[in-house]
């Protein structure tokens, strides 16, 4: 019984070990892709998230944040340099008269629609060994530990 306690113990470990490996392999690969832009992974992550449904006037910073998980001084940079490209710009916040929003400009939309059929290929053919039903519940897992570690 103890070999089996031990063993299910490392499932979670192996498991975050095997997210780690697909995430750094994902930006790799994925810097291949964008390369042809001269565009990082980040920067796109950030496009991406500007071209949803209901954010075509943009998102503050704050959102940004909450949105891809990560620090806002990781993301101020990356902001500057995609700004610097004009991909970006910073408008006021109608909201909020005080802040600012991100949104695409003309030319970071025009980017995205020259970008978005070679990543999302990329994206498909990551998981082609899968049916659909499988990808949903994949998705549905990782939404589950995402909630558990936002948790703390």
């Amino acid at each position: 019984m103890a070999d089996t306690d031990e063993l299910s113990s490392d499932i979670p470990l192996k498991l975050f070990f095997r997210l780690y490996q697909a995430m750094n392999l994902s930006l790799r690969r994925a810097a291949e892709v964008l390369s042809e832009f001269d565009m990082s992974a980040q920067q796109w992550s950030i496009l991406d998230s500007l071209t949803r449904p209901g954010y075509e006037k943009g998102m503050t910073v704050n959102g940004l944040v909450e949105y891809l998980m990560v620090s806002r001084q990781s993301l101020n940079g990356v902001l500057r340099r995609m700004e610097e490209s004009g991909y970006i710009e910073r408008v006021v916040n109608p909201d909020d008269l005080r802040s600012r929003q991100i949104r695409l400009t003309p030319y970071g939309r025009d980017v995205c629609e020259k970008v978005e059929p070679k990543v999302k290929k990329f994206y498909r053919d990551s998981v082609r060994h899968m049916t659909e039903e499988e990808r949903v519940n994949s998705l549905n897992l990782l939404n589950q530990i995402l909630g558990n570690m936002r948790k703390k």
